[in-house]
């Protein structure tokens, strides 16, 4: 398969069932106040690794 013209598919597409309804680009950035942060760490040519860190809204009183 030509990886450059293929579609990556989401679970939604491989029928994992969700609760709701996806957000305008059905990504992790539709939720208000949720914050990602990534580190890549890249040396030579061989050694390619990294983090993501996805951090919740805050709490607030009502909730």
């Amino acid at each position: 398969m030509d990886k450059t013209n293929s579609k990556k598919l989401r679970a939604r597409d491989l029928g994992i069932p969700f609760g709701g309804t996806p957000g305008k680009y059905n990504a992790i950035t539709d939720v208000d106040g949720i914050q990602v942060g990534f580190s890549t760490i890249i040396k030579g040519d061989s050694i390619r690794t990294g983090v993501t860190a996805i951090l919740p809204r805050r709490a607030t009183a009502s909730v």
